[in-house]
């Protein structure tokens, strides 16, 4: 089975992909945040993105995301291009993988919270939503990954409009109600 998680970040999909982990032998988590990432490093994604965005990304013949973000997070058509060029290549990637190796595993999850927008849901047998409340998010990320307040209210702000897609479930995490959760989950994957 190859479940799609989704959502906002701080919602919770960490929680969700661990309690399947931890009780369904054989499951394997694909972080597309990682592989984003990793995509960065491949030589013809490096040379479209030096074509379109000039050498002033790269920093020791490896793309600063730091440099190549403060180009696009402030230009909705740039950030568009760099998708146009990433996310073709992240979707292969995960495929491929996917293609190879599902026959290792029972569950491979795809944690993405643009899965839709990479279109990586259509390699997806259920999708399920993970939400969360906006102020237990923004909590979440300042706490757990050490955000300051602004950037967590930047990336919450960000992902006001996001469309997440259509989903099989959806699990409201603000409390971190694990029996909730895991009810949610057996019921999905066990028919």
């Amino acid at each position: 089975m190859i479940l799609g998680l989704t959502g906002p970040a701080g919602s919770g999909k960490s929680t969700v992909s661990n309690i399947i982990k931890n009780n369904f032998d054989k499951t394997y988590v694909i972080d597309v945040d990682r592989v984003g990432h990793d995509v960065l490093t491949l030589s013809f994604v490096q040379d479209k993105l030096k074509d379109t965005f000039g050498s002033s990304i790269f920093e020791n013949d490896e793309i600063n995301r730091k440099e190549l973000g403060k180009i696009v997070f402030k230009d909705k058509n740039k950030l568009n291009i760099l998708n146009s060029i990433v996310h073709p290549a992240m979707f292969n990637k995960i495929e491929t993988f996917i293609k190879k190796d599902l026959k290792n595993y029972d569950i491979i999850i795809i944690d993405a919270a643009l899965l839709f927008k990479i279109k990586l849901h259509t390699l997806c047998d259920k999708i399920i939503f993970v939400d969360a409340d906006e102020k237990v998010r923004i909590k979440r990320l300042t706490q757990k990954r050490a955000l300051t307040l602004d950037k967590a209210l930047s990336i919450v702000q960000s992902q006001k409009n996001l469309d997440f897609g259509p989903h099989d479930i959806e699990i409201k995490n603000n409390y971190d109600d694990l029996k909730y959760i895991k009810k949610i989950i057996f019921d999905l994957i066990k028919p």
